[in-house]
């Protein structure tokens, strides 16, 4: 068989004399492959060129030992081995053997290995690593040399998936939202150790199951991240698969112990020339590994706790702050806070120069037993409780804040068995449970928001309690079996398996239940005089929370088949079909009043079932390229592929806590006397407390209004598939070039079955009265295609460079940014009615240029010195521009949410303009910017790109090597690491700002909204308004960190 590219990563855990960390070496091999499955281990297949060979497999760290007796076959293949090593791979007939050394396997991976008896081939060698996609897919991967390279200072998992040129860490967002192909986070699978470790309900914009990091990246081997696993025993993703593979325990006591402190001294000024906001922040961490009983158990342990207190950007007018209000000062804030007191008798809190803590601990302890070669088991715990009060953010106080305290803890024990040469099985099973208690910095007071306006501008000031976490309480639970058997035949590996999940979701949820309340002015808010007004009430009583507590199950049913074909010495083949089936056993409440409206009910079981085909391949067509081309080796690899992907449960859940029966749930949009005016004293519950108010909570069943899932309704799912073709070019130059296209199957989208059409306006809007009933439904529009081109050469001076570009192109039809059907409903940039085509995505990159430069020498004895710097550029991301009104314009979105008319003069009949100034204004905004692009139109969603952004980052790592002090102890070294982010911005102020705009939406066009006859009055424009600039891990400040680490 001709030969394919195998590439083994460097032992890192040599001692004196080793070997230069990125040096690489080709070795032509054949007819092996490595894949690796949800289960984190690897598979190693391969052949020998004669009959009757011994094969054995070593894992050199914990004397694992493997071997098959091949006969007159000449294939062989190893399953469930661990990740990592060094291994050492053998071959033997008689007197002739070979053997090579020093190999690792990598996740998701596919080097390729054949061992040669028919003549002479003395032991080989492998070293290297590879920082660009592998196997049939698309993917990177990283091992934990290539990770302690990476510059970052917040650790976090979205520093190592920026590696792979698809992947955009979301500039629109202060938390980690890591988006790939242009897709919604929360569509991403993040794995630890093979199982989902994703938000179990799905509150968090990161789509991670912690507020932070997920775990600390000192416990982590590998990471990878896949956007194509065409394996089918792997769980698929409609945005990426994120794995990591925790450390385990060897022969030889390892160990580390890491500390760092920074505070806002390490952080450059703002980019208005201000210090930046004060804060502190504390991480300590300590790992343990080794032997009980030397080749056979081993154990490995490991803690972090993190303590930060938040800094604040926010600000009134005139403070200084990097974001400040547009028209409201100190003096403001200060006045209603005084009102706040004096008359309603609660502290609104603060308003500017805050900080916010934040804390976490993490706990994680692994047992691996080696029963016999042939027989594995492992133990895993993982522990982890956090603490985060939300940043408020503008013209906010700090009782809008809120607290969350998640709590999770995951064991799970699995037993891989070599049942005989050809039958291997793996077994699992996982305990994960979640719970969470949110509480409001402003208790039960009513959410309230002041409209303040002046000549010059206006601000919507809010404060009192926040609005959706009065009543906020979830628990989940879950159980997940899962059995795999691998079968080799020949040239054929097939592979069978299947899994269950059960799952528990426990919500108690009830939207405003302590109030929603603007008003049109300060004076207003003093005389209790509001303007609009919203709030839940259980049906069953104000106190009887329990009532409207969501509980439903969850269960999943797997199963799969595949086979991988090894056609011959230069063509590999991979199909086979997945099937995921879902179902709630548990049907929400059904709302008697909706079924009779509309003729069907809102209390639909989910159950679905997607068949998901997927093939693959990898071709080899070295041999047939002249070697004047200074081409030494070219393969060809794909494959096409049906995937689920995973949803927040909570899109779900909206169904059981909002069926429409359990609360009363009504809206003021004007002053209504039932209610009357806020009396003086608590306003707490001033709607059933208040003398003056006349409300009586609904009965139940009068209220026809649900929130339901459609009937066959479906998982999101995706065609994914990808082209590519792997060179090496010249002197040891590997260039990728590579096709990636995503059509969307099934997407989601929110439906109102009692939408009506209520006119058109003069600009062709269609205006809308909504039913307030909303439906999860199935779209089948968007997709994604990328174009990558990537290349990688590593120097035996120890020099390594990595280059990558990527021009993409990503649509999608809804944003889908909140937990919550209504939010996700109308916060969705649209011209009057739901949107049905598909547009860029707000995630989408157009261009991105990434760079790695990593250098490593030792300048002082063997103590090694390392120099990685992260170059990216990249064009902003899209975003809308609207029409800022405080409500809808009888559209279905919210205020701010209307997408703009754009006159195409003054005399426009479809708008009035306030004042003749105002008209001029605004047409010169129009004609000097890309608007003018949709004179006498609508500028569509996501028309617009913010700025670029550039960005460098460094590290600098010394090594200091310290006596040995146990023989079963194996290095012994101190480590210092220098990070700094964003070093434009360190060397001059106005490089590295990122500018873009909250919520990928610019409220360009003000309106006091329309005239009789169905003009919208224009009254503005405020190019700025909305727009920010983002200031955390990096962004428009350079950041500095200085970390000390202890390694044995």
């Amino acid at each position: 068989m001709n030969s394919t590219l195998l590439r083994w990563s460097e032992a890192m855990c040599c001692k004196a004399g080793k070997i230069a960390a990125l040096a690489v070496t080709m070795l032509s091999l054949n007819a092996a492959s490595v894949t690796a499955d949800t289960d984190t281990t690897a598979t190693l297949r391969g052949s020998v060129d004669i009959d009757n060979a011994v094969v054995t497999v070593v894992h050199e760290p914990t004397g694992l030992t493997k071997t098959q007796e091949l006969g007159t076959g000449r294939n062989f293949s190893f399953t469930f081995l661990p990740v990592g090593g060094p291994y050492t791979i053998s071959a033997k007939s008689g007197a002739m053997e070979t053997t090579v050394s020093n190999a690792f396997l990598t996740l998701y991976q596919n080097p390729a290995v054949a061992l040669s008896l028919s003549e002479t081939m003395s032991e080989v060698v492998v070293y290297g690593q590879k920082l660009n996609s592998q196997g049939f897919g698309t993917g990177t991967t990283l091992d934990r040399y290539s990770m302690d390279g990476v510059p970052t200072v917040d650790r976090s998992i979205a520093d190592f998936a920026r590696l792979d040129p698809r992947v955009n860490i979301n500039a629109a967002s202060s938390n980690i939202q890591i988006s790939a192909m242009g897709v919604n986070n929360r569509f991403n699978d993040f794995q630890i150790d093979g199982v989902s470790n994703n938000d179990p309900f799905g509150l968090n914009a990161s789509g991670f199951g912690s507020l932070r990091n997920p775990i600390s990246m000192d416990f982590v081997e590998q990471i990878a991240v896949d956007l194509t696993p065409f394996d089918v025993s792997r769980r698929g993703a409609t945005g990426a698969t994120i794995a990591v593979v925790t450390k385990s325990g060897s022969n030889e006591f390892d160990g580390s112990v890491y500390y760092t402190k920074r505070d806002e001294g390490n952080v450059g000024d703002l980019p208005n020339g201000n210090e930046f906001p004060v804060f502190e922040e504390e991480i300590f961490s300590a790992t343990l590994s080794g032997p009980i009983i030397k080749d056979k158990l081993f154990f490995f342990v490991g803690y972090e706790e993190f303590e930060k207190t938040e800094p604040f950007a926010y600000g009134p007018a005139g403070s200084g702050a990097a974001n400040e209000s547009e028209v409201a000062t100190a003096d403001v804030f200060e006045r209603i806070a005084s009102i706040a007191q004096s008359r309603y008798g609660f502290d609104a809190g603060q308003f500017q120069n805050l900080s916010f803590p934040e804390t976490a601990e993490e706990y994680t302890a692994k047992l691996d037993w080696n029963a016999s070669d042939n027989h594995r088991f492992q133990a895993l715990y993982r522990y982890k409780e956090e603490l985060n009060v939300n940043n408020t953010g503008l013209n906010k106080f700090s009782t809008v804040s809120y607290t969350k305290p998640p709590e999770t803890e995951r064991y799970s024990f699995t037993y891989w068995g070599d049942l005989s040469d050809k039958l291997r099985v793996k077994a699992r099973y996982t305990d994960y449970s979640f719970v969470e208690d949110a509480e409001s910095g402003g208790g039960l007071i009513p959410h309230f928001t002041i409209d303040y306006q002046t000549a010059d501008g206006s601000d919507e000031i809010e404060f009192g309690g926040e609005k959706y976490r009065g009543a906020n309480y979830i628990e989940v639970a879950n159980e997940t079996f899962t059995l795999k058997v691998d079968y080799q035949m020949g040239e054929h590996l097939i592979t069978a398996g299947i899994e269950s999940f059960d799952g528990t979701v426990t919500n108690q949820f009830l939207a405003r239940y302590n109030g929603e309340v603007d008003f049109d002015s300060i004076e207003d808010f003093e005389a209790g005089q509001w303007s609009y007004l919203r709030f839940q009430v259980p049906a069953a009583g104000v106190d009887a929370l329990d009532t409207i507590t969501a509980n439903f199950d969850v269960e999943q049913l797997t199963y799969y088949l595949q086979d991988q074909w090894t056609v011959s010495d230069v063509l590999e083949l991979q199909f086979g079909v997945r099937v995921d089936s879902l179902e709630t056993p548990t049907r929400p409440v059904e709302n008697a009043a909706f079924a009779e409206r509309y003729g069907f009910t809102n209390a639909q079981a989910f159950d679905y079932t997607v068949v998901q085909p997927r093939a693959s391949f990898s071709y080899n067509i070295s041999e047939g390229i002249p070697e004047e081309t200074l081409i030494s080796s070219a393969i060809i690899r794909g494959g096409y592929g049906l995937f689920m992907g995973r949803f927040p449960n909570v899109w779900l859940g909206n169904a059981y806590s909002r069926p429409g029966p359990l609360s009363d749930y009504p809206r003021y949009r004007s002053f209504d006397d039932s209610i009357g005016a806020i009396p003086a004293g608590d306003p707490s519950f001033f709607w059933l407390n208040s003398p003056d108010s006349s409300y009586e909570i609904a009965a139940p069943g009068s209220n026809d209004r649900s929130q339901y899932v459609e009937d066959g309704f479906e998982a999101p799912s995706t065609w994914r598939g990808n082209i590519a073709l792997d060179l090496i070019v010249g002197n040891g130059y590997e260039v990728t070039l590579e096709y990636n296209n995503d059509r969307v199957n099934e997407a989601l989208g929110y439906t109102d079955p009692g939408n009506a059409v209520d006119g058109t306006l003069a600009d062709g809007r269609t205006q809308y009265d909504g039913s307030g009933s909303l439906g999860l439904t199935n779209i089948s529009e968007g997709g994604a295609e990328a174009f990558t081109l990537s290349m990688n050469k590593t120097w035996d001076t120890g020099l390594r460079l990595y280059a990558a570009y990527t021009n993409m192109d990503a649509e999608d039809v809804w944003n889908l940014t909140s937990s919550q059907a209504e939010s996700n409903y109308g916060y969705q940039q649209r011209w009057g009615g739901n949107p049905t085509a598909a547009t860029p995505s707000q995630y989408n990159v157009e261009h991105r240029l990434l760079a790695v430069l990593d250098y490593s020498r030792a300048f002082f004895g063997d103590n090694e010195t390392r120099f990685s710097l992260i170059f990216n550029r990249q064009s902003g991301e899209p975003y809308s521009v609207t029409i800022n009104t405080s409500r809808g314009l009888g559209s279905l979105a919210y205020g701010g949410y209307d997408l703009a008319y754009v006159p195409t003069s003054v005399n426009d009949n479809a708008v009035e303009f306030s004042s003749p100034e105002v008209a001029a204004a605004v047409m010169a905004h129009v004609d000097g910017s890309d608007l003018s692009r949709f004179k006498g139109s609508y500028a569509p969603r996501n028309a617009f790109t913010s700025p670029w952004i550039t960005r460098m980052d460094i590290r600098i790592t010394q090594e200091i090597n310290l006596p040995e002090f146990a023989s079963a102890i194996g290095e012994n070294k101190a480590l210092i690491y220098l990070d700094i982010l964003n070093v434009g911005n360190l060397l001059d102020d106005d490089n590295g700002i990122v500018r873009d705009f909250r919520f990928n939406t610019s409220r360009q066009f003000d309106s006091s909204g329309t005239t009789d006859d169905g003009r919208i009055i224009y009254t503005g424009i405020d190019p700025d308004d909305n727009a920010q600039i983002l200031f955390t891990e990096g962004k428009s400040s350079w950041e500095m960190r200085l970390g000390f680490k202890y390694k044995f």
